[in-house]
């Protein structure tokens, strides 16, 4: 066998180790993904409707959203040393996006159960402090990105150039972006020019309003930065691209789109009008 043939090649997908960090990070994805499995029963034969679309849409949203966070998390880890995946830094923001992952899937789900709103609800105290804590337990979810981010930027591997600034700038970007709208939409509600009790027809499972303009997607768009931009340099690296410049690229054209929406549902225009 030729000495070509023998040489060490990186796979097409990266391994996932056994790590702590990594199999909570993967735990929690798994979670995630059997109850959405759990809860489709309910999702297709519960008539009961919420906002215009099933009571059970919005704890099915989280459960997808939050599957692929975590998965991403997962394996954007991986470039880092295990040591570095093992340390306090790593281990606290973990167990602290876990259990808030718990907390608000808990909550989301029991509020389904209810019929009633767990976002933005304040009719009665307890539901505005519920909904306060979520603001919290959203902020860790996306903590541990940033966290991830800045110890890929110190001692993540080198030799993939796109996947390596793909992360960093996805993991940045999607955490600064997301405070930005997500924390926007907790001061002034996510629906503007008409009655946030009445949102209309809506986009199938995402729940966005055709109606009225309604900010979750500008949300939507820039939160996953964290998926696309890492996506983009991989791709770059294994086609032999200037996978910093395509990162940049695609960075950039996703928060132009964000801003887009996030300015077209500012004026109360939906997404996708009726």
């Amino acid at each position: 066998m030729s000495e070509k043939n023998t040489a060490y090649r990186k796979p097409l997908i990266p391994q996932l180790d056994g790590d702590h960090v990594t199999r909570l990070l993967l735990v929690s994805c798994l979670f995630m993904l059997a109850n959405f499995v759990v809860f489709l029963p309910a999702w297709f034969l519960d008539p009961r409707v919420l906002d215009g679309a099933s009571v059970w849409t919005k704890p099915q949203k989280f459960t997808v959203s939050l599957a692929l966070h975590f998965a991403t998390l997962a394996v954007l880890a991986q470039q880092l040393p295990r040591e570095v995946r093992s340390g306090p830094m790593l281990i606290g923001f973990s167990y602290a996006a876990a259990v808030s992952l718990v907390f608000e899937w808990g909550y989301v789900s029991l509020q389904a159960a209810r019929a009633r709103r767990s976002h933005y609800n304040y009719d009665s105290q307890f539901e505005a402090l519920m909904f306060a804590f979520m603001g919290l337990g959203a902020f860790l979810l996306i903590a541990v990105a940033m966290a991830l981010a800045v110890q890929i930027y110190r001692k993540g591997d080198k030799s993939m150039t796109g996947l390596r600034w793909g992360s960093i700038l996805g993991l940045t970007l999607g955490f600064v972006s997301t405070l930005i709208f997500a924390g926007y939409m907790s001061s002034y509600g996510r629906y503007v020019g008409g009655d946030p009790d009445y949102v209309g027809m809506v986009v199938p499972f995402f729940g966005w309003s055709r109606e009225i303009g309604d900010l979750r997607p500008a949300h939507f768009v820039s939160l996953h930065l964290m998926q696309t931009l890492p996506l983009a340099g991989y791709i770059a690296d294994r086609k032999r691209w200037p996978g910093v410049k395509l990162v940049v690229g695609v960075a950039i054209v996703q928060l132009t789109f964000a801003t887009f929406l996030f300015l077209q549902a500012l004026s109360g225009k939906p997404f996708w009008p009726i």
